[in-house]
Protein backbone atom coordinates (compact mmCIF):
# COMPACT_ATOMS: atom_id res chain seq x y z
CA UNK A 1 0.00 0.00 0.00
CA UNK A 2 1.11 4.08 -0.85
CA UNK A 3 0.89 5.69 2.36
CA UNK A 4 -0.54 9.06 1.22
CA UNK A 5 -0.61 12.55 3.53
CA UNK A 6 -2.15 15.20 1.89
CA UNK A 7 -4.35 18.56 2.19
CA UNK A 8 -5.59 21.72 0.44
CA UNK A 9 -5.74 21.54 -3.07
CA UNK A 10 -2.90 18.55 -3.65
CA UNK A 11 -5.45 16.64 -1.87
CA UNK A 12 -8.65 17.06 -4.12
CA UNK A 13 -6.54 14.89 -6.83
CA UNK A 14 -7.23 11.99 -4.71
CA UNK A 15 -10.92 12.75 -4.46
CA UNK A 16 -11.45 12.87 -7.96
CA UNK A 17 -9.80 10.16 -8.52
CA UNK A 18 -12.16 8.04 -6.17
CA UNK A 19 -14.76 9.63 -8.12
CA UNK A 20 -13.52 7.82 -11.63
CA UNK A 21 -12.98 4.56 -10.65
CA UNK A 22 -16.30 4.64 -8.61
CA UNK A 23 -18.21 5.75 -12.14
CA UNK A 24 -15.87 3.72 -13.67
CA UNK A 25 -17.40 0.28 -11.67
CA UNK A 26 -20.68 1.70 -11.45
CA UNK A 27 -21.18 3.02 -15.49
CA UNK A 28 -18.36 0.96 -17.08
CA UNK A 29 -20.24 1.43 -20.38
CA UNK A 30 -19.65 5.08 -20.17
CA UNK A 31 -16.24 5.70 -18.30
CA UNK A 32 -13.44 2.81 -18.61
CA UNK A 33 -10.72 3.93 -16.27
CA UNK A 34 -9.10 0.32 -14.40
CA UNK A 35 -6.25 2.50 -13.38
CA UNK A 36 -8.32 4.53 -11.24
CA UNK A 37 -9.43 1.48 -10.22
CA UNK A 38 -5.93 0.08 -9.42
CA UNK A 39 -4.67 2.90 -7.48
CA UNK A 40 -7.48 3.69 -5.27
CA UNK A 41 -6.88 -0.25 -3.79
CA UNK A 42 -3.30 0.68 -3.57
CA UNK A 43 -3.25 4.00 -1.89
CA UNK A 44 -3.51 3.86 1.88
CA UNK A 45 -6.15 6.60 2.40
CA UNK A 46 -8.97 6.92 3.85
CA UNK A 47 -11.99 7.39 0.83
CA UNK A 48 -14.70 7.84 2.95
CA UNK A 49 -15.38 11.94 2.48
CA UNK A 50 -14.86 11.19 -1.60
CA UNK A 51 -17.10 7.97 -1.12
CA UNK A 52 -20.26 10.48 0.81
CA UNK A 53 -20.00 13.50 -1.79
CA UNK A 54 -22.27 12.13 -4.41
CA UNK A 55 -21.98 15.86 -6.10
CA UNK A 56 -18.77 16.05 -6.21
CA UNK A 57 -18.75 12.34 -7.81
CA UNK A 58 -21.10 13.11 -10.32
CA UNK A 59 -19.74 16.31 -11.58
CA UNK A 60 -16.34 14.45 -11.68
CA UNK A 61 -17.57 11.73 -13.85
CA UNK A 62 -19.36 14.43 -16.38
CA UNK A 63 -16.14 16.51 -16.57
CA UNK A 64 -14.29 13.66 -17.38
CA UNK A 65 -16.76 12.33 -20.11
CA UNK A 66 -16.26 16.13 -21.51
CA UNK A 67 -12.80 16.47 -21.62
CA UNK A 68 -12.27 12.70 -23.02
CA UNK A 69 -14.81 13.63 -26.20
CA UNK A 70 -13.20 16.99 -26.45
CA UNK A 71 -9.47 15.55 -26.25
CA UNK A 72 -10.50 12.75 -28.97
CA UNK A 73 -12.06 15.30 -31.21
CA UNK A 74 -8.64 17.17 -31.45
CA UNK A 75 -6.68 13.92 -31.68
CA UNK A 76 -9.07 12.89 -35.00
CA UNK A 77 -8.76 16.31 -36.08
CA UNK A 78 -4.40 16.47 -35.55
CA UNK A 79 -3.12 13.15 -35.34
CA UNK A 80 0.48 13.17 -34.12
CA UNK A 81 -0.25 16.23 -32.29
CA UNK A 82 1.26 17.42 -28.60
CA UNK A 83 -1.14 17.60 -25.32
CA UNK A 84 -0.11 19.38 -22.42
CA UNK A 85 -2.44 18.21 -19.45
CA UNK A 86 -1.74 21.00 -16.62
CA UNK A 87 -1.57 19.78 -12.89
CA UNK A 88 -2.22 16.27 -14.09
CA UNK A 89 -2.83 15.07 -10.50
CA UNK A 90 -3.38 11.18 -10.66
CA UNK A 91 -5.73 12.10 -14.22
CA UNK A 92 -5.51 8.93 -16.56
CA UNK A 93 -6.98 10.21 -19.73
CA UNK A 94 -4.11 9.62 -21.82
CA UNK A 95 -4.69 5.55 -21.61
CA UNK A 96 -8.34 6.88 -22.70
CA UNK A 97 -7.89 8.44 -25.67
CA UNK A 98 -4.15 7.67 -27.13
CA UNK A 99 -4.71 7.50 -30.51
CA UNK A 100 -0.93 5.93 -30.93
CA UNK A 101 1.09 9.11 -31.97
CA UNK A 102 -0.12 11.64 -29.53
CA UNK A 103 3.15 13.50 -27.58
CA UNK A 104 1.69 13.64 -24.09
CA UNK A 105 2.80 15.70 -21.15
CA UNK A 106 1.92 15.54 -18.01
CA UNK A 107 2.44 18.80 -15.47
CA UNK A 108 2.19 18.46 -11.92
CA UNK A 109 4.45 19.21 -8.59
CA UNK A 110 7.26 17.48 -7.86
CA UNK A 111 5.60 15.00 -5.26
CA UNK A 112 2.48 14.97 -7.23
CA UNK A 113 4.74 13.07 -10.23
CA UNK A 114 6.64 10.91 -8.14
CA UNK A 115 3.39 9.73 -6.67
CA UNK A 116 2.21 9.15 -10.29
CA UNK A 117 5.15 7.51 -10.88
CA UNK A 118 4.96 4.80 -8.26
CA UNK A 119 1.76 4.08 -9.01
CA UNK A 120 2.18 4.03 -13.22
CA UNK A 121 5.42 3.83 -13.60
CA UNK A 122 6.80 5.02 -17.16
CA UNK A 123 4.53 5.11 -20.32
CA UNK A 124 5.66 5.40 -24.29
CA UNK A 125 4.83 8.69 -25.47
CA UNK A 126 4.02 10.22 -21.96
CA UNK A 127 6.48 12.33 -20.36
CA UNK A 128 6.21 14.20 -16.77
CA UNK A 129 7.06 17.47 -16.17
CA UNK A 130 7.31 18.15 -11.96
CA UNK A 131 7.02 21.77 -11.68
CA UNK A 132 4.67 24.19 -10.43
CA UNK A 133 2.05 25.73 -13.60
CA UNK A 134 3.68 28.88 -12.40
CA UNK A 135 6.48 28.15 -13.35
CA UNK A 136 8.30 29.96 -15.90
CA UNK A 137 10.60 27.44 -17.21
CA UNK A 138 8.03 24.46 -18.06
CA UNK A 139 7.42 25.36 -21.34
CA UNK A 140 10.88 24.95 -21.84
CA UNK A 141 10.43 20.97 -21.49
CA UNK A 142 8.16 20.34 -24.12
CA UNK A 143 8.57 19.74 -27.44
CA UNK A 144 5.73 20.24 -29.25
CA UNK A 145 5.46 18.29 -32.51
CA UNK A 146 2.06 19.27 -34.98
CA UNK A 147 -1.19 21.01 -33.29
CA UNK A 148 -1.11 21.94 -29.39
CA UNK A 149 -3.75 20.89 -27.47
CA UNK A 150 -3.18 22.22 -23.63
CA UNK A 151 -5.74 20.83 -20.72
CA UNK A 152 -6.68 23.28 -17.53
CA UNK A 153 -8.62 20.76 -15.66
CA UNK A 154 -9.85 21.26 -12.18
CA UNK A 155 -7.23 24.21 -11.44
CA UNK A 156 -8.84 27.83 -11.83
CA UNK A 157 -10.88 27.65 -9.30
CA UNK A 158 -8.44 27.43 -6.79
CA UNK A 159 -6.28 30.20 -8.45
CA UNK A 160 -6.66 34.03 -8.24
CA UNK A 161 -7.12 36.33 -11.17
CA UNK A 162 -3.16 37.48 -11.13
CA UNK A 163 -2.60 34.00 -11.35
CA UNK A 164 -4.58 32.83 -13.95
CA UNK A 165 -3.42 35.75 -16.39
CA UNK A 166 0.19 34.84 -15.57
CA UNK A 167 -0.94 31.40 -16.22
CA UNK A 168 -2.63 32.05 -19.61
CA UNK A 169 0.41 34.51 -20.82
CA UNK A 170 2.79 31.23 -20.16
CA UNK A 171 0.15 29.10 -22.41
CA UNK A 172 -0.06 31.80 -25.11
CA UNK A 173 3.65 32.78 -24.97
CA UNK A 174 4.55 29.03 -25.40
CA UNK A 175 2.02 27.78 -27.70
CA UNK A 176 1.03 30.15 -30.37
CA UNK A 177 -2.00 29.08 -32.27
CA UNK A 178 -2.48 26.01 -29.46
CA UNK A 179 -6.29 25.27 -28.57
CA UNK A 180 -6.84 25.45 -24.69
CA UNK A 181 -9.78 23.31 -22.90
CA UNK A 182 -10.68 25.53 -19.67
CA UNK A 183 -12.60 23.91 -16.86
CA UNK A 184 -14.34 26.72 -14.98
CA UNK A 185 -16.81 27.21 -12.47
CA UNK A 186 -19.46 30.47 -12.34
CA UNK A 187 -18.94 33.27 -9.40
CA UNK A 188 -21.99 32.19 -8.20
CA UNK A 189 -20.73 28.65 -7.10
CA UNK A 190 -17.46 30.02 -6.50
CA UNK A 191 -19.01 32.38 -3.94
CA UNK A 192 -21.72 30.06 -2.08
CA UNK A 193 -21.44 26.74 -3.49
CA UNK A 194 -19.97 24.15 -1.35
CA UNK A 195 -18.81 20.08 -1.93
CA UNK A 196 -18.17 18.21 1.10
CA UNK A 197 -15.53 16.32 -0.19
CA UNK A 198 -13.09 19.24 -1.22
CA UNK A 199 -13.62 21.74 1.66
CA UNK A 200 -13.07 18.89 4.50
CA UNK A 201 -9.29 18.74 2.59
CA UNK A 202 -9.04 22.48 3.27
CA UNK A 203 -9.05 23.56 -0.20
CA UNK A 204 -11.24 26.75 -1.17
CA UNK A 205 -12.84 28.49 -4.26
CA UNK A 206 -10.92 31.07 -5.21
CA UNK A 207 -12.22 32.03 -8.73
CA UNK A 208 -15.39 31.94 -10.70
CA UNK A 209 -16.22 33.69 -14.74
CA UNK A 210 -19.46 33.44 -16.38
CA UNK A 211 -18.19 32.14 -19.98
CA UNK A 212 -15.15 32.05 -22.62
CA UNK A 213 -15.86 35.25 -23.33
CA UNK A 214 -15.52 37.02 -19.69
CA UNK A 215 -12.11 34.43 -19.60
CA UNK A 216 -10.39 35.83 -22.41
CA UNK A 217 -11.76 39.49 -21.64
CA UNK A 218 -10.05 39.65 -18.01
CA UNK A 219 -7.86 36.88 -17.28
CA UNK A 220 -6.80 35.20 -21.10
CA UNK A 221 -6.51 38.52 -23.71
CA UNK A 222 -4.11 36.49 -26.16
CA UNK A 223 -7.12 34.21 -26.63
CA UNK A 224 -10.22 34.05 -28.57
CA UNK A 225 -13.23 32.14 -26.98
CA UNK A 226 -14.61 29.41 -29.74
CA UNK A 227 -17.12 27.81 -27.70
CA UNK A 228 -18.29 26.44 -24.20
CA UNK A 229 -19.14 22.91 -23.13
CA UNK A 230 -22.13 22.63 -20.35
CA UNK A 231 -21.12 20.41 -17.76
CA UNK A 232 -25.01 19.76 -17.97
CA UNK A 233 -24.21 17.62 -21.62
CA UNK A 234 -21.97 15.28 -19.46
CA UNK A 235 -24.21 15.26 -16.55
CA UNK A 236 -27.45 13.93 -19.24
CA UNK A 237 -25.39 10.93 -20.41
CA UNK A 238 -24.75 9.53 -16.87
CA UNK A 239 -28.45 10.12 -15.91
CA UNK A 240 -31.06 11.27 -18.89
CA UNK A 241 -33.25 12.55 -15.66
CA UNK A 242 -30.79 15.38 -15.10
CA UNK A 243 -32.72 16.90 -18.20
CA UNK A 244 -35.77 18.18 -16.32
CA UNK A 245 -33.77 20.33 -13.92
CA UNK A 246 -30.65 21.09 -15.78
CA UNK A 247 -32.90 23.75 -17.68
CA UNK A 248 -33.68 25.76 -14.65
CA UNK A 249 -32.01 28.85 -14.87
CA UNK A 250 -30.95 28.75 -11.85
CA UNK A 251 -28.69 25.42 -12.23
CA UNK A 252 -27.19 27.69 -14.99
CA UNK A 253 -26.25 29.98 -12.33
CA UNK A 254 -24.08 27.46 -10.91
CA UNK A 255 -23.34 25.06 -13.73
CA UNK A 256 -19.57 24.43 -14.85
CA UNK A 257 -18.43 24.43 -18.23
CA UNK A 258 -15.35 23.58 -20.16
CA UNK A 259 -14.04 26.68 -22.34
CA UNK A 260 -12.69 25.52 -25.93
CA UNK A 261 -9.84 28.77 -26.50
CA UNK A 262 -7.44 29.63 -29.18
CA UNK A 263 -4.36 30.94 -28.86
CA UNK A 264 -4.05 34.25 -30.65
CA UNK A 265 -0.68 34.18 -32.93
Amino acid sequence: MEKVTLTGVPETMLLTLHARAQYSQSHPHLLSDPQAIDMVARLDYDFSAARSDRAMAAGTAARTLLFDDLVRDFLAQHPGGTVVNIACGLDTRFHRVDDGQVRWYDLDLPSVIELRERLLGRIERVQMIAASAMDPGWPQQVEATGEVLVIVEGLTMYLTVQDLRSLMGLIHDAFPGATALVEVMTPLFQRFGREKSIAASGARFTYGCRNGAEFCRTVAPGFRPERDVLLSEGMRRIDPRTRFFTWIPLFRLIEERVLVLRALP
